[in-house]
C-alpha cells in the first residue's frame, strides 16, 4: 500500500518519531580479565606438555574448568547501557539551568540525563566511571556522542551473505 504525497499525515508521522540511541556493554567483573589471562597461558603451555604427560595439580580439564567458571562470571557481570543523544540547544539549557558548577560536574548531569536505561543519578555516573574504568566509561561516551551527532543507520554487513538463488542470493 503506498500513500501519495496528499495523504500523508505529517503528524502523525512526527508523533510516532524517535531520537537515536545508542547502546554499549561494560562488564562489573572486568578485573577477572587478568586472572584469564593467567589461565589462558597455563592451559596453552599445559597443551603443548601434553604429549609428555599429564600437567601437574589436576591436569589442564581442572584449568579449563576454572576458565570456564571464570568467564562466566565475566559474562554474567554485563550490563547494557543505553544512551540518547542533546542537541547544541539542550547542551546550552543544561548549562543555562546549571550556572556555578563545574564542568565535570555538569557533564555528570548532561550524562545522567542521556542514559535511558538503567536510570541514573549524576552522583552514579560519578561513581560508575570510578567502578568500571576509563576504558569502558569511554564507551559510554562515545555512544553517547554518537547518538548526539552521527546519523543513525542500519548495517547488516555482520550478518552471513547468502549464495544460492534459492536463498534470496545472487544467481
Amino acid at each position: 500500500m503506498s500513500v501519495s504525497p496528499q495523504d500523508f499525515d505529517f503528524d502523525k508521522w512526527l508523533d510516532d518519531a524517535e531520537r537515536p540511541e545508542r547502546s554499549v556493554t561494560v562488564y562489573q567483573k572486568a578485573g577477572l580479565i587478568a586472572e584469564l589471562d593467567r589461565l589462558e597461558a597455563q592451559i596453552t603451555n599445559a597443551d603443548e606438555d601434553e604429549a609428555d604427560g599429564p600437567s601437574m595439580a589436576g591436569g589442564v580439564g581442572k584449568l579449563r574448568a576454572e576458565y570456564a567458571k571464570l568467564a562466566k562470571q565475566f559474562h554474567d557481570s554485563a550490563l547494557t547501557v543505553r544512551v540518547g543523544g542533546h542537541g547544541d540547544d539542550e547542551k546550552r539549557e543544561f548549562a543555562e539551568a546549571n550556572k556555578g558548577i563545574s564542568g565535570s560536574e555538569l557533564g555528570r548531569i548532561v550524562l545522567a540525563d542521556a542514559i535511558k536505561s538503567p536510570k541514573v543519578t549524576p552522583a552514579q555516573v560519578q561513581r560508575l566511571e570510578k567502578a568500571i574504568g576509563p576504558a569502558q566509561f569511554g564507551l559510554i561516551l562515545t555512544a553517547y556522542h554518537q547518538a548526539s551527532t552521527e546519523l543513525p543507520s542500519v548495517s547488516a554487513d555482520f550478518l552471513p551473505k547468502r549464495s544460492t538463488p534459492d536463498d534470496g542470493g545472487e544467481s
